[in-house]
């Protein structure tokens, strides 16, 4: 069934996202859409100038008691039928039209062009966010609901609650929480949310956001902020720190997550409480998983459809990608003190019979990587099917994983594509250019046109110099390198101002592009990329595809040329392309950002292999000039 049309252009991502909602049809599925409304309207609301923004306030006043409404709704069963949902689908549609609209007006005002404040609310409001809840912290979001009434058993009975959401996860349960507080007869008011934003002088909050908070509160009003769990509390004792000057007569501000209480009052963030954060007894993948019961997480995975070989034990397999074999890692403690996350997304993995996975075919052999649960990881599983050229036939979603089955002979195309012929060099990069046409198409998050740029030589030099003090050692690259090679102004969007959700943040390494093994008869092999998937990218434009696959598949001239010819024939012309080897120094970003998150510690053999790997891709970049 078709979804409500309200005859507002949303971006790509947003209405197919609204369309996998309504196909699943479930409150809790509703409850998601709702809540990711709410965080994309609030930060538009935030960002626009304050005539545009007095025009927001009953639309979101009207998505924020939605948002609470399913709340209520998804602690009974969150796989229940969504009630009146032609009537609720409407009412977030509508919040996603008028945040578009504002979105694509405030891209081109002043303050989008000098207050960096503005700037990050757009960047956020344009952005693809998955919740933790639902991608590398789950949880069981509406156990929340318990959570706060249980709370509230445990204070004083006429207490006066305020529930402040720190957006993005904030919006998805302080919802239970207002819920919570308002069945109890305790709201001090409708909930609100708001959005820290880094800037040069730290973490802030920006001024409508405080404005739009109650003027005033009740003598003993106790204020709840919403958000997931902690790292390292800094977030959180800066909201804290503008609420406490908002509320000087307020004593006390409490922070909740799922399952944990925090007192975000003192020098560090204090666990107060703690409780289970989902279900036990459910039987999904993940929760087999973390707890290593391969018997239960094979037959899961074989209820589900995945043809598991039978007979044989199946072992899990860690999965080992080309990152660690060449770079290593430094295990890091526990964040938080020790907080223990259930995180699947870090922990990918392989079914196999005989633990050996070179040795296994498509038969016999799965691999598991997390994608997400609830609709954002369903919306991400459909998006992934409509790119299904660059994936192996028989691949399955299951509780959040996108299951793929094991292809031998994959070879990266950075070693590959140069002993191919030229008809099938020119089928391989046509695949490629028409992968690019796909994701611009699905993943687009907004239009802020070509008014709105940003600073790649800046953002590279930042992190270079974050690189250098951790290796302790000068790099091949220098502030005269990056002046002759890398822009100082590029538009976020590209040539044709269109911002789309790019893998490129986690899946830039030539190692994400292979090729299957070319068949006899000079048939061209297939191609595949891996990292593919809405947890793990960022936005991002064509031009940035370009350079970065460019660079980290050392294209020669003639290949270049026939991807030039490639993108024409897809995009309709070559301006992406041409204004991507142009940005080709960016493609250093991506490889630094990735060193510096994977890599705490750089010393020794790692710091020569990420030095020489910097020094080849610098020297690339200066024979495109």
């Amino acid at each position: 069934m078709d979804v409500v049309k309200t005859g507002v252009a949303l971006p790509a991502l947003h209405r197919a996202f609204v369309d996998t909602v309504w196909r699943d049809g479930s409150t809790g599925a509703l409850h998601a859409c709702a809540c990711f409304a709410e965080q994309l309207l609030s930060d538009a609301t935030a960002a626009a100038p304050p005539v545009d923004a007095a025009g927001l306030a009953p639309v979101r006043k009207e998505l924020r008691e939605l948002c609470t409404a399913l709340a209520r709704d998804m602690a009974t069963d969150p796989a229940a039928p969504a009630r009146a949902a032609d009537q609720r689908i409407a009412v977030v549609e509508r919040a996603l039209g008028r945040a578009t609209a504002t979105v694509e007006v405030a891209w081109r005002s002043a303050a989008a062009h000098r207050d960096e404040q503005t700037v990050a609310l757009l960047w956020h409001a344009a952005d693809w966010k998955t919740p933790e809840c639902y991608g590398y912290d789950l949880a069981d979001p509406e156990l929340s609901l318990v959570q706060a009434a249980d709370w509230l058993t445990t204070r004083p009975r006429h207490e006066p609650v305020l529930v402040v959401a720190v957006r993005t996860g904030g919006s998805y349960l302080a919802p239970f929480w207002q819920a919570s507080v308002e069945d109890a007869g305790r709201a001090a008011g409708p909930w609100h949310s708001v959005r820290p934003v880094r800037t040069a002088g730290g973490i802030t909050l920006h001024e409508a956001e405080l404005a739009a908070l109650p003027s005033e509160l009740r003598s003993g009003t106790v204020v709840v902020l919403v958000d997931d769990q902690p790292d390292t509390g800094a977030t959180a004792k800066a909201v804290r720190a503008c609420l406490a000057e908002r509320f000087p007569s307020v004593r006390d501000i409490v922070l909740a997550a799922p399952g944990r209480l925090y007192d975000p009052n003192g020098p560090v963030v204090k666990v107060l409480t703690e409780r289970p954060v989902v279900r036990s007894g459910k039987d999904r993948l993940w929760q087999h998983a973390d707890a290593g019961d391969i018997v239960r997480l094979a037959d899961r995975a074989r209820s589900a459809g995945v043809p598991l070989a039978s007979g044989g034990v199946h072992r899990s397999v860690p999965f080992r990608g080309p990152f660690l074999a060449k770079y290593g890692t430094v295990p890091t403690s526990a964040k938080n003190g020790g907080a223990r996350r259930i995180d699947p997304r870090s922990h990918p993995f392989s079914l196999v019979v005989d633990g050996d996975i070179r040795q296994q075919d498509q038969a016999t052999a799965y691999h598991f990587r997390f994608i997400g649960t609830g609709p954002h990881g369903l919306h991400c599983y459909r998006a992934l099917c409509a790119m299904s050229e660059l994936l192996p036939p028989g691949i399955a979603f299951v509780d959040g994983y996108l299951v793929a089955p094991h292809e031998t002979g994959l070879q990266p195309l950075r070693e590959t594509l140069p002993t191919l012929t030229e008809h099938q060099r020119r089928h391989v990069l046509g695949a490629v250019a028409r992968s690019w046409h796909a994701l611009r198409s699905l993943g687009e998050m907004g239009r802020p046109g070509t008014d709105a740029v940003y600073d790649p030589r800046a953002r590279l030099g930042q992190a270079l110099r974050r690189l250098r003090d951790r290796m302790g050692r000068p790099l091949p690259v220098d502030d005269a390198w990056l002046a002759r090679h890398v822009p100082d102004r590029a538009p976020l969007g590209g040539t044709d101002g269109v911002l789309f959700r790019s893998p490129l943040p986690y899946g830039h390494g030539f190692w994400h592009w292979q090729l299957t093994d070319a068949e006899d008869g000079g048939v061209a092999p297939a191609l595949r990329r891996f990292g593919l998937d809405w947890i793990w990218g960022g936005g991002g434009c064509l031009e940035s595809e370009v350079a970065s696959f460019v660079v980290e598949n050392r294209l020669d001239g003639p290949a270049r040329d026939l991807l030039r010819e490639a993108v024409g024939d897809v995009m309709g012309d070559t301006r992406a392309f041409d204004a991507g080897l142009r940005l080709g120094g960016e493609a250093l970003y991506w490889n630094v950002k990735t060193w510096l998150r994977r890599c705490p510690v750089v010393t020794g053999a790692t710091a020569d292999r990420i030095e020489a790997e910097l020094a080849a891709q610098a020297h690339y970049v200066s024979g495109l000039d």
